[in-house]
């Protein structure tokens, strides 16, 4: 039953609430208008626009088994480099006669089903061993890839297919996957298989003997998130109608999901927004002007996020003002 003495708190908040929902749904529709139009505007970069969504979507697909449960996933790369081989091999080597739009969201199945597979073992790890296991899981997949026959994948040429080249149907394609994405994470803040999730991130054994099917629920969010990382990987394929091995299997682009999802806030729905974008834009400035130090130059921002500001931004805000903790779940 509350006090009096919290009364007036429970009326700041409610008070807080419904402007910040406000605003965030305003925020929201105004970002998915502005990368509508984005191709139709004069003198609009196509690349950096879809490449910053492309990093957004893949922080987000991350973030929905680092965030919500914990294992933090350091081979991530390895299921949007899938998606962008699946897509290659079936168009570009097998000839399937899909119509593209439907293949490009239908084809990262698979990535899903590959995830499972994988799972099944690797989810039994746990902290540095789960993410030293997906390390590997990337290094092995690469060198397979890398070794397939050359007419099946590509070899280390990489399979390009430039009669599908058509960049801005697949940005519309990436600014649908955005929403999708950004809309499943909404559902998962304030579902029960999301508070499933967060117990087992806060104590895994606690969860299970309090009925939590802990595997099953690993497992759907380790194929979730491999499966928006694999239509990413799709829909850029799409973009720019080539994919090889150096290209794709990037630890480096792990290392970039990570950090932006643990920037803006893991396990939110702003944060690897915040996050994802914040270190894209920072990435672009630094390669543009200091092309031969901007990776030094870019782990030291990733350095200074790590020291002062731990939690993320959304971490910060909820800090010094706790009414908006609940809000940017």
């Amino acid at each position: 039953m509350k006090t009096v003495e919290e009364a007036p708190l429970l009326v700041e908040e409610r008070d807080l609430a419904r402007p910040l929902n406000l605003a965030l749904a305003a925020l929201g529709i105004v970002a998915a208008v502005m990368f509508a139009l984005q191709p139709v505007l004069p003198g609009t970069s196509l690349v950096f626009w879809f490449n910053l969504m492309k990093a957004i979507v893949l922080a987000l697909s991350l973030n929905l088994i680092t965030g919500y449960t914990g294992y933090v996933d350091f081979g991530h790369v390895v299921f949007y480099g899938l998606g962008t081989y699946v897509a290659g091999i079936a168009i570009g080597m097998l000839g399937i006669a899909l119509p593209l739009p439907l293949w490009v969201f239908v084809g990262p199945l698979l990535v899903a089903v590959i995830a499972v597979v994988v799972g099944l073992p690797a989810l039994r790890l746990r902290g540095a061993y789960f993410a030293i296991a997906m390390l590997s899981f990337n290094a092995a997949t690469r060198l397979i890839v890398l070794n397939l026959p050359r007419d099946f994948a590509g070899g280390a040429f990489g399979i390009p297919s430039p009669e599908i080249y058509d960049p801005r149907a697949a940005y519309y394609g990436m600014v649908g996957l955005l929403v999708a994405i950004v809309l499943v994470t909404v559902w998962l803040g304030h579902s029960r298989f999301g508070v499933g999730l967060k117990a087992i991130r806060d104590d895994e054994i606690a969860a299970g003997a309090m009925g939590v099917r802990t595997t099953r629920y690993k497992l759907a969010a380790f194929a979730a998130s491999a499966y928006f990382a694999g239509a990413a990987g799709s829909v850029d394929y799409w973009f720019v109608a080539f994919t090889s091995n150096e290209l794709v299997f990037s630890n480096v682009q792990t290392v970039e999901m990570v950090a932006g999802v643990f920037l803006g806030g893991a396990g939110t729905v702003v944060g690897p927004i915040l996050g994802a974008g914040t270190l894209y834009l920072v990435r672009d400035f630094l390669w543009a002007r200091f092309p031969f130090l901007y990776l030094p130059m870019f782990g030291l921002v990733i350095a200074a996020v790590v020291l002062w500001v731990p939690r993320g931004v959304v971490g910060f805000v909820e800090d010094r003002v706790p009414s908006l903790r609940a809000k940017f779940k």
